[in-house]
């Protein structure tokens, strides 16, 4: 029933579009935001963010001694933080060293010189205009029967137009610096523009299209500059387990999973696997498509709250040492989720929804998901603690609590002095709890109700309630012979007036809305006394507290004892001056906390029945909201079913899915909803056991699937037969390839039992529906490199140049192809096949494997997509080229260089 009502609906909407139909000159301008929030303002003022400035000889930093300074340091963070944010791009980690060193020299060559732009006069960059032809009206045609042309502004409409006219349009040429290597990042570069401007303005559009190339190939990742520091700080190697817990979009495990699938000499595949996993199976298939581009088998993509990852240390592969220690992982990431204060230049509605309560309604959450990593980190490995908040609610009150619940289990590290050239501030040691004493919700009724609309409207009523007092008092007196007169009457003398109707409540909230539109504080405060700091946050509907004592009992819930700083006593054992605080005016980022620990011993049991205690705190919550959520959306089908219902008998309700039932019930068609029926009944039944979806989980190939394709393909006796695997669901439409350490630790200790799996593996073998084909299966190019040196049939050692040839679209002749190999694919049956380059068969890390088709006739066919043509023509120009491979050839390299020319304008013309 909601897509009926969502049909309804969108109709509705439709109809009343057309009826308007309004023009881009009727529609209304996009409200800009406003770059302000008082409240957020007077809270970090009040708790001292402004206090630290940077000393001029070095870059530790030091005391503000006056007030100059602090306004000075205040100004450089609104300023930074209202900038937009500069783009960033790291190269991947995993590539090879020639190609490295290609898209080096690539950067350098694009953004490595100042670049001039066109401005306008606020700074921001012009993008070039577009010119569109207006059809004529035959009504307005002119004399001439000239036609009108119209410029038109990709990026900010006719604004942006150089036009000397009119100086609020003038633009000026202005030089960009050119991009700066991040120090403390391997082959990362921050540059002087943002993203929008990158894919905006003329200038830049070669350099554009080269970072969409590279990125889609999977040799460049955008990442922003502060969402490195925490793989880096991690410091993982390549035999280890990763635990990404909070992982999606998936900018960090990329760069996590770069580095564990470097596959170590004499491997055949990574030893180590990084698990990806979010508590949003939605945003986890994202993450899917942001990994896929690595190309890596080495992941586990997970859906599950990390507060409730389970350890898996119970498996038949477990050893007695493994039983003996806690934790399974060598590193884990805790990136959880937060108030987010700190992407404000990339999220311009942090200003308007920043609220105190954001930053303590997650504090428990953040709590929990911190203290499961740290139980899931093996004795001697490393958690990292990230948040891209500034508030130390959500910070240092988790790292101390995390510190105090773990009984000396855990000690944080200082990585600060191995970030050659990162500037950052310590942790601090002390803060102050301030909140409102309301929730969100009830602010913003309390917001809604006393805007401008509502008070005229109840001004209105008021109004209308006089009139109707006073014609009824005066129908009285008529009836009385004037017994009882206007002037007697009680309820003339309390009229109601609009200002009386409002409550002195109400009265003090206009009051105060009025001084925040007044006061933003652009001007130089009157002081900053901390005593004048602190008024100046409680006039913005904010109260602090200096105890847990000071709490009200309705807010205990919300504002807990854990986000008070620690005591004395524990500010010398914690050492919280070892986390990492970013703020945007010091590096030109955003805002962003990192805090490594050390496991050096098992949790304690209080530590584990601590975490426990929360997240079932946290479960109850998640499961009250979502009973109401559900009993909401029963009521609504319910009555949207009692409305729907046909008297007659014939048919049946529209909910229930069911076709319409004939008189011979013997004979009724099943209907495509009942099947439908049947699979989400599945899916319930799966649910109902597990709790989840398991018809998506891997499970053992057919005895009867591989030995076709052993056979066909001239697998040798190292194919690890054990490694492909399918879905449970489908009828092993897609064959995976799992590497040894994800089986062994993951799927054959019973992980798909307890958690919902999204992905894992790389696509190793699809099926196809041909009868000419001796095999059903053909390999995937996303996985050939793996399976390709263990062939012994349909497999071809070409050229340089053979090799150029098969990268191209469509329909390929062999004749294309050098004679000795064009001969031998000739012979090739209908089917896939595959040619590696010469020199680089046995070298897996390169992966300069194609998957061919043989076609009937005299072509074949790449079975390449375009994003990876075009990181195999990348590749193709890093390699050193050896002309001693194509014996023979030696007239044939003018061919060569017009395929090579072909090829790099075919894939300039892909964008």
């Amino acid at each position: 029933m909601g897509k009926r009502k969502n049909k309804k609906l969108w109709n509705r909407k439709r109809k009343l579009n057309d009826d308007r139909k309004e023009t881009n000159e009727d529609r209304k301008p996009y409200k800009q935001v406003v770059s302000s929030n008082p409240k957020m303002e007077s809270y970090y003022a009040y708790q001292g963010l402004h206090s630290m400035q940077r000393a001029s000889d070095s870059d530790t930093f030091v005391p503000c001694t006056n007030e100059a300074e602090m306004e000075a340091e205040r100004l450089k963070f609104l300023n930074a933080l209202r900038a937009p944010l500069p783009a960033s791009f790291r190269i991947g980690q995993n590539i090879d060293p020639d190609l490295r060193d290609r898209l080096r020299k690539d950067v350098e060559e694009f953004v490595g010189t100042e670049i001039e732009i066109e401005v306008d006069k606020d700074g921001n960059a012009v993008s070039k205009p577009k010119v569109k032809k207006v059809e004529e009206d035959a009504n307005e045609e002119s004399g001439d029967g000239e036609v009108e042309v119209k410029m038109d502004n990709a990026a900010g409409g006719e604004d942006n137009v150089n036009t000397s006219n009119d100086p609020a349009k003038m633009t000026t040429m202005k030089k960009l610096a050119p991009a700066k290597r991040i120090p403390y990042v391997p082959d990362g570069y921050q540059l002087s523009v943002d993203r929008r401007t990158i894919r905006k303005n003329p200038a830049l559009q070669k350099f554009h299209e080269w970072l969409k190339v590279q990125s889609d190939a999977g040799f460049i990742t955008r990442q922003e500059t502060v969402s490195m520091i925490p793989p880096v700080v991690l410091s993982p190697e390549s035999h280890h387990a990763v635990l990404d817990t909070c992982a999606a979009p998936g900018s960090k495990t990329s760069q996590l999973l770069e580095i564990i699938s470097a596959i170590a000499p004499g491997e055949l595949e990574p030893t180590g696997y990084v698990v990806a996993n979010d508590c949003d199976a939605k945003r986890a298939y994202m993450l899917v498509h942001q990994l896929r581009r690595l190309n890596s088998p080495a992941v586990f993509v997970t859906a599950k709250d990390a507060q409730f990852w389970p350890m898996l240390l119970r498996g038949n592969n477990t050893t007695d040492e493994e039983r003996a220690q806690e934790g399974m992982f060598d590193r884990v990431l805790c990136d959880v989720p937060c108030s987010g204060d700190g992407t404000a230049r990339k999220n311009p509605g942090v200003w308007k929804h920043w609220t105190a309560s954001s930053g303590h309604s997650l504090h428990p959450l953040q709590i929990s998901i911190a203290l499961n990593g740290a139980r899931l980190t093996k004795v001697g490995g490393y958690m990292c603690y990230s948040t891209c908040s500034m508030n130390p609610i959500e910070n240092e009150a988790v790292v101390s609590e995390i510190l105090r619940s773990t009984d000396g289990s855990l000690e944080l590290v200082d990585k600060k002095l191995d970030l050659h050239g990162m500037v950052a501030r310590k942790g601090w040691t002390s803060w102050k709890v301030m909140g409102e004493l309301h929730s969100r919700r009830q602010m913003k009724n309390k917001a809604k109700k006393n805007n401008p609309k509502m008070r005229k409207q109840r001004q209105q009523w008021a109004e209308k309630q006089t009139e109707e007092s006073e014609d009824n008092k005066m129908d009285v007196d008529k009836k009385l012979d004037g017994e009882v007169t206007n002037e007697d009457s009680p309820s003339s003398d309390n009229k109601n007036k609009p200002d009386e109707t409002k409550t002195s409540e109400e009265k003090n909230d206009e009051n105060s809305s009025y001084k925040v539109e007044a006061d933003d504080w652009e001007q130089v405060p009157p002081s900053w006394d901390e005593k004048f700091l602190k008024e100046r946050a409680i006039s913005r509907g904010l109260t602090e507290f200096k105890s847990y004592d000071e709490v009200p009992v309705g807010n205990r819930h919300h504002i807990r004892e854990t986000c008070f700083p620690p005591t004395q006593e524990e500010i010398e054992i914690f050492n919280l001056q070892r986390c990492i605080r970013c703020l945007p005016q010091d590096l030109n980022t955003g805002g962003f906390f990192v805090a490594l620990f050390k496991k050096t011993s098992p949790l304690s049991a209080r530590a584990r029945k601590k975490a426990e205690k929360i997240a079932a705190e946290i479960e109850n919550k998640t499961n009250l909201l979502t009973s109401k959520k559900d009993k909401k959306e029963d009521a609504a089908v319910s009555e949207e079913n009692t409305e729907g219902e046909d008297l007659t008998s014939k048919k049946v309700k529209l909910n229930s899915g069911e076709a319409v039932v004939p008189t011979d019930t013997d004979s009724a068609p099943i209907s495509k909803s009942e099947v439908i029926d049947s699979a989400e009944s599945e899916v319930k039944q799966n649910k109902k056991k597990f709790g989840f979806d398991k018809s998506e989980s891997f499970v053992a190939v057919a005895d009867d699937v591989l030995p076709p394709l052993i056979d066909f393909y001239g697998f040798t006796d190292s194919f690890a037969k054990g490694q492909f695997m399918a879905r449970a669901s489908g009828k092993s439409k897609l064959l995976y390839f799992i590497t040894e350490s994800v089986k062994k630790n993951l799927i054959d200790r019973g992980v798909q039992d307890r958690i919902q799996v999204i992905n894992s593996g790389l696509r190793a073998f699809e099926r196809r529906n041909k009868d000419d084909c001796e095999v059903s299966y053909r390999p995937c190019q996303e996985s050939v490199h793996f399976v390709g040196p263990h062939m012994t049939k349909r497999k071809f050692i070409v050229s340089h140049k053979d090799f150029l040839t098969a990268l191209n679209r469509g329909a390929i002749k062999c004749d294309k192809f050098s004679e000795p190999l064009s001969t031998q694919i000739r012979e090739l049956t209908f089917g896939a096949f595959v040619i590696a380059l010469k020199g680089y068969e046995n070298n897996i890390a390169k992966k300069m494997y194609l998957v061919m088709w043989r076609c009937k006739g005299d072509n074949v066919n790449c079975l390449v997509a375009r994003p990876e043509m075009a990181g195999f023509e990348s590749k193709m120009k890093a390699i050193p080229r050896d002309d001693s491979m194509e014996v023979g050839e030696v007239a044939g390299q003018s061919d060569e260089a017009a395929t090579t020319a072909n090829i790099s304008s075919r894939f300039c013309s892909i964008q």
